[in-house]
């Protein structure tokens, strides 16, 4: 698989994990509201810990996750801005239309003034080699400047 290819499809998975993270934070406060007032909270054979800990601990994943999706939505953003430096509008379209609103190829031609489906395919294949060049000089760019201050670099 090219590497335009694994960034698009990368960039398709994203909003599932995005979508559990945050899923993950809304039962964490969820559990957080509804939770009884404790006195304590004891594992059976465990020590006794009070509540104060439970809730802190709550507190600390719940602020690990929601960076984690800070991360995670800061990646989307990144493989967004390289679909943005296609040259080709009707590019850059396709595949923004594809791979990060997920919409189906007859509305995509449908919202691209009636295109049939085979110039969508086509244009969206030549959308796919052009990013598929831009991520090779890229890849090409960064190892020829490993260890260099350049302005180009």
């Amino acid at each position: 698989m090219n590497k335009a290819k694994e960034l698009l499809k990368e960039l398709q998975d994203l909003d599932m994990d995005i979508q559990s993270r945050i899923d993950e934070i809304n039962e964490l406060e969820a559990g957080l509201l509804s939770s009884p007032k404790w006195s304590g909270v004891k594992v059976q054979g465990g020590q006794t810990r009070k509540v104060d800990d439970v809730y802190t601990r709550l507190v600390v994943m719940k602020e690990a996750i929601e960076q984690d999706t800070k991360e995670v939505i800061n990646r989307k953003l990144e493989l967004g801005r390289m679909i943005n430096r296609l040259k080709n509008p009707k590019h850059r379209t396709i595949l923004r239309k594809t791979y990060i609103n997920k919409m189906y190829v007859d509305d995509i031609c449908d919202s691209m003034g009636g295109m049939s489906s085979p110039t969508y395919y086509r244009l969206k294949k030549q959308a796919v080699n052009e990013l598929d060049v831009i991520l090779t000089e890229l890849i090409v760019n960064d190892s020829n400047c490993t260890g260099m201050k350049s302005e180009i670099c």
